[in-house]
């Protein structure tokens, strides 16, 4: 084999374990036994209880037996899905087809390769191209499910996707879809140019915040939760500006298209004279409708007039949603990538049903129908695993004829002979290209000892369980990995910078994790890398450095830091320990700009983590309200010269491109000399909501409260962390490894209320002990055992020793409450339900208890319980800003004094 390997790289496919049997019980039995003798257990389709596992892992496997013992259902966390009662053995499966997404990023290369078909085009250039890029998507990947034995029940879509399930379930034909397409000018496409808001909110409370505004109009009710505003853009951002006030969570969407309003109806042009030459037939497979909530009528000419009224007309897909599960629909498989899944979980969320997504930008396409087959084998389905091995191409001849003519033999000794000289010509006329390459990274503190210096959550000295204090590789680090194994793919080049970095999700270290990482050739000079699930990125690769850009000169209005680079480490501004503080010097900051000199590190990645820091130091000084941020991206990264060596001194600048409140953009240049030697063009941070009591937790949680004390000695907590990237950050900050899995095993929509009740019992708990004397206390130094009953019992946790305590807690909305010692309830509070308020509150009293001998004083609105409930207080209280507004009534008890012994 000569260097220049021109072979295809086979890459094994992962394993699936299938596991059923008749109970749960007997499922954990099959379990009980050591990993290897797990995974020697033949498939089984008992009518009981289902696992599936992709590429079970220790780990994994650790997981399925916790899940299996509990009994509740998991879909899809960490590639493992359980189900004690399958969903399909009485309901059927919907195929949900999506519309356009601002973020496009399909997967799709494999899959076609799969399926024997040319890949589509992906353009997005245009509002036309994006459309039918998404409906090409979705049309294959109809295919790939159909080819693994998974058969929809009915279709959707939503908006463009309608198009798509038309054309799966018959309703139009693909050839004549595409012959209409052929006729139309995509590129020509002309719409009204007005604005799309996505707003975090019920489509009846859009309607009455828009009620005097006649050019807006609601265009889609994407779920319970989530509508979608269009009209003209100064009154779309004028509504934005008024919901964000009000704590609704608001964005502009990229779009201008005027779709699905009659905004959009004098434009349609070729596309209203298209449709009625589409011929129309009766659906193969029920096709609903998210414009009438139902399926498609029978009639053609209704066929047509209702594809028309599609454009025009608002998407109603929550309803759709809601329709198809009450119709039988248990499963519902996104045949496409985006985010319509999040929508029909939403709809559903109080609602026993699976969600799949059938291809998504984090992983392989081939990979993720892997996983959408075993999630639905695991709720008892019974798709083709072995559909997912490409079919061999049929064997080459020439051995048979050479048998036959020996002129045969040697011509095809001659082409081998040809080949092998051209080869050798090309490899000494040019350097090799870069190889296909696929590796694995073990990530864990022992393989990186460096990460016991970027832990995200601060610990008591000596704390025994690693990851509970959360090492995590930083984000510049997994930009060096990916560097590293380009490097690795194309020995002998220079690697001379990055382009179109994602870095998805955080990549922990305690519990090690093996990460595959691969390595696939764009041209000669780029390879994407892909970190896992993790990040990706493509790298370019080159003979020499790109010329430096010109150092940016020193801002106007530059002033010095509020705090210095020391007191930013000292004060944990930064989470970051020695082997990753190297910001020694801020120079100034402006309104726009920070500079800074950092000398270099030794950890890999640890230069361009301290261009982050100069940033995050920027934050501090400038939007201290919202501080915390983590790289989620960058566009392009620029090398002018070889890196830094550590030790060294450089100079750093940061200049601000975009702030808004969920993201800050910047440019940053690297100087060695007053010559940039490293270039950063769009560099992206999500913000974390960081007032003042949630800064405090963040650096100092062993002293720092999430919940308030209240007058009457009970302790309140506000959910400032409804969003999963901030729940996931603040609950590492709370929860110690045991509780989280129970806050894993917690269903889906149960967990905010879970999360939230643990932290004010917490701060409960831990206000009590400080006013005992003690000391500074974690929270995970507390242990918290919830029975449902509303009385928690806490314990101390790795040698804490703490009194025997008996906690209430109870929640309502964003609202949770604790007492130590006494009981406490919590009911919302409007004009229409304080019979209902106060019904719930009397109810938490009756099991008689011992009570004061009077009555205490009550403010609680007008919901006095003293008569019914004696001792018993109440007050109104209200949610703070910043989130919907509400009002409460706490109702409580004062302790006894045999509970707080």
């Amino acid at each position: 084999m000569t260097d220049l390997d021109l072979r295809p790289v086979v890459v094994e496919p992962e394993r699936v374990l299938l596991l059923a049997a008749s109970s749960p019980a007997e499922l954990g039995a099959l379990l009980d036994r050591p990993d290897n003798d797990v995974l020697a257990l033949p498939s089984d389709t008992a009518a009981g209880a289902r696992l599936g596992i992709v590429d079970p892992t220790p780990r994994r496997l650790a997981l399925a037996r916790k899940v299996v013992a509990r009994g509740r259902a998991l879909r899809g966390r960490d590639d493992v899905w359980f189900s004690p009662n399958p969903l399909l053995r009485t309901g059927t499966t919907a195929f949900v087809f999506p519309g356009l997404e601002a973020d496009f990023a399909p997967r799709v290369d494999d899959v076609a390769e799969l399926l024997g078909q040319p890949v589509p085009d992906l353009s997005t250039h245009s509002v036309g191209r994006h459309g039918m890029a998404v409906l090409a998507v979705g049309r294959l990947i109809d295919t790939a499910l159909r080819r693994l034995r998974i058969t929809p029940a009915a279709l959707a879509g939503h908006s463009v996707g309608e198009w798509t399930a038309m054309i799966a379930g018959g309703v139009v034909t693909g050839a004549d879809f595409d012959a209409m397409l052929a006729r139309t000018d995509l590129d020509a496409l002309r719409v009204p140019g007005v604005e799309f808001a996505v707003l975090g909110t019920t489509a009846e409370r859009v309607a009455e915040a828009i009620a005097d505004r006649p050019d807006l109009v609601v265009s889609h009710e994407n779920s319970t939760n989530q509508t979608v505003v269009c009209g003209p853009g100064e009154q779309i951002e004028d509504l934005v500006a008024r919901m964000r006030q009000a704590a609704v969570i608001c964005q502009v969407l990229p779009f201008r298209s005027g779709f699905h309003t009659p905004m959009l109806a004098p434009y349609l042009g070729e596309f209203e004279q298209g449709v009625p030459s589409l011929r129309m037939h009766a659906a193969a497979i029920p096709v609903w409708s998210a414009t009438t909530a139902r399926p498609f009528p029978a009639d053609p000419a209704a066929v047509r007039a209702l594809c028309v009224r599609h454009l025009v007309e608002p998407v109603r897909f929550r309803a759709t949603i809601q329709a198809l599960y009450d119709s039988g629909v248990r499963a519902f498989v996104q045949a496409g990538p985006g985010q319509l899944g999040s929508l029909i979980d939403d709809t559903l969320r109080d609602a026993d049903h699976l969600t799949v997504v059938a291809n998504t930008a984090q992983r392989p396409g081939v990979d993720q129908l892997r996983r959408v087959a075993t999630a639905l084998w695991a709720e008892g389905g019974d798709p083709d695993f072995t559909a997912l091995t490409p079919i061999p191409a049929p064997a080459p001849r020439f051995a048979d004829w050479a048998d036959r003519f020996p002129a045969v033999r040697e011509l095809a000794t001659l082409m081998d002979e040809t080949a092998a000289a051209v080869e050798a010509v090309l490899a000494a006329a040019a350097d090799p290209p870069p190889a296909a390459l696929d590796r694995t990274l073990r990530v864990s503190t022992a393989d990186m000892p460096y990460l016991v210096d970027h832990c995200f959550a601060w610990q008591r000295d000596g704390w025994p369980d690693e990851d509970d204090r959360r090492p995590v590789v930083p984000a510049t680090t997994v930009v060096q990995h990916l560097i590293d194994a380009a490097q690795a793919a194309a020995p002998g080049r220079v690697v001379l910078g990055l382009d179109d970095v994602k870095l998805r999700r955080w990549l922990d270290a305690a519990p090690a994790v093996e990460v595959p990482v691969r390595v696939r050739p764009l041209d000669a000079d780029r390879v994407t890398v892909e970190l896992g699930d993790y990040a990706s990125g493509t790298v370019v690769l080159g003979a020499r450095y790109p010329q430096a850009p010109s150092p940016w000169p020193i801002p106007a209005g530059e002033q010095p830091p509020k705090l210095s680079a020391r007191d930013l480490y000292a004060q944990r501004w930064m989470f970051h320990g020695p082997t990753y503080q190297g910001m020694t010097r801020t120079h100034g900051v402006s309104a726009e700009e920070i500079r800074a000199q950092i000398t270099v590190p030794t950890a890999p990645g640890a230069l361009l983590d301290n261009v982050g820091q100069v940033l995050g130091h920027w934050l501090v000084n400038n939007h201290p309200d919202r501080w915390i941020a983590f790289p989620i991206s960058i566009d392009r990264l620029r090398f002018h010269a070889a890196p830094p060596a550590p030790g060294s001194t450089v100079d750093c600048a940061v200049r601000i491109t975009d702030l808004d409140d969920a993201v800050v953009r910047a440019d940053a240049q690297v100087r060695v000399g007053g010559t940039v030697v490293v270039s950063i063009t769009g560099w992206a941070d999500t913000r974390f909501d960081s007032d003042a009591a949630i800064g405090a937790v963040h650096r100092f949680p062993e002293t720092s409260t999430l919940s308030q004390r209240a007058e009457g000695g009970w302790w309140t907590a506000a959910e400032r962390w409804p969003g999963l990237a901030s729940r996931e950050f603040y609950l590492r900050k709370y929860l110690g490894s045991a509780e989280r899995d129970e806050y894993a095993a917690c269903a889906p929509t149960d967990r905010r209320r879970w999360l939230l009740r643990r932290v004010v019992a917490k701060d409960a708990v831990r206000g009590h002990l400080w006013d005992s004397g003690y000391g500074p206390l974690f929270p995970a130094e507390l242990r918290v055992r919830d029975d449902g009953s509303g009385r928690c019992t806490v314990t101390g946790v790795a040698g804490l020793l703490i009194p025997d305590l008996l906690v209430s807690v109870d929640s309502s909305h964003e609202l949770g409450v604790a007492v130590v010692g006494g009981r406490i309830a919590v009911a919302a509070l409007d004009d229409a339900d304080v019979e209902a308020a106060r019904e719930r509150l009397a109810r938490f009293w009756h099991t008689p208890e011992p009570q004061p001998a009077a009555a205490a004083e009550n403010d609680g609105g007008g919901l006095d319980l003293t008569e019914s409930c004696p001792g018993v207080r109440t007050e109104l209280v209200a949610n703070p800003a910043g989130l919907p507004t509400r009002h409460y009534v706490v109702a409580w008890t004062a302790p006894h004094k045999e509970e707080t012994a």
